[in-house]
């Protein structure tokens, strides 16, 4: 739910999920490289996030975002992806990605979505 302060995302609830497929173990919460929050999260955000990530890790050839609402906010996960669309791993159980806490997400992102909880970004 877009407009409103988001509670805390330590457990990265979606991430858990997409984890064990992905040889991310299912015995303890997956991390991520960080929690950036933000008031109003932009499509340009998301594209400057994925762009940086490419000079640390050169095999990131396109990333997920996940979207998913928590407490009264939004949390977008930016989960970077090899050539194969999956998930880069830092090390085993640690996905590279990077978690936005969003009070809302501009007109842009929220049209990327649409009725979508996962876009593939190349």
């Amino acid at each position: 739910m877009e407009g409103s302060s988001p509670g805390h995302l330590g457990d990265h609830n979606v991430l858990k999920h997409v984890a064990p497929n992905y040889g991310g173990g299912t015995d303890g919460p997956v991390n991520t490289l960080g929690v950036q929050r933000v008031g109003t999260l932009t499509l340009s955000d998301v594209v400057m996030a994925i762009l940086e990530s490419r000079a640390s890790y050169p095999l990131a050839a396109s990333a997920a975002l996940i979207r998913e609402g928590h407490g009264d906010g939004t949390a977008v996960h930016l989960v970077l992806l090899d050539e194969r669309q999956q998930p880069l791993l830092a090390a085993p159980g640690i996905i590279i990605a990077v978690t936005y806490e969003a009070e809302r997400l501009d007109s842009d992102v929220v049209a990327a979505f649409g009725d979508r909880n996962v876009i593939i970004l190349k």
